[in-house]
């Protein structure tokens, strides 16, 4: 008795690429997710004042933080006053044309924003910025 040719030969395996597709859906959706959740945790839940001039930079920056309550964070990371100073005083020496970005609060203490503004000029920064956000409706400037 003779088997038919199909059972003798070995099955050939094949690459199902429906399953790849979906694992790479999953990975792109979760890191995604993961990036977004990252950038919002940066802001310390600071709400920016408005300003008609606010533009964007691209340079090299650090972000300096000032809660409502006036808790301090470089960064992402809180800090001491005294820590600021150090910190900001190192990161200029090792880039002196770097810019400090101060973000304060639109509801916090307008002294406590420029209280680390002194602290930041103390660590030798020589440009300071402050960030806001432009207005949500543009108003024509009148002049």
């Amino acid at each position: 008795m003779r088997l038919p040719r199909t059972l003798l030969e070995p099955k050939r395996g094949r690459i199902e690429i429906i399953p790849m597709i979906d694992a790479i859906f999953f990975l792109l959706v979760y890191f995604i997710m993961t990036s977004l959740s990252l950038t919002q945790m940066e802001t310390h839940g600071i709400n920016l004042p408005e300003s008609r001039t606010a533009s964007v930079k691209t340079e090299n920056k650090i972000v300096v933080s000032v809660t409502k309550k006036g808790d301090l964070f470089l960064e992402a990371s809180r800090v001491t006053e005294q820590e600021l100073v150090r910190r900001v005083a190192a990161k200029v020496a090792a880039n002196p044309k770097i810019v400090v970005v101060l973000t304060g609060d639109r509801d916090g203490d307008a002294a406590g924003l420029l209280r680390v503004f002194d602290l930041v000029k103390q660590g030798d920064a020589g440009r300071v910025v402050f960030a806001t956000e432009p207005p949500k409706a543009a108003a024509p400037v009148r002049r």
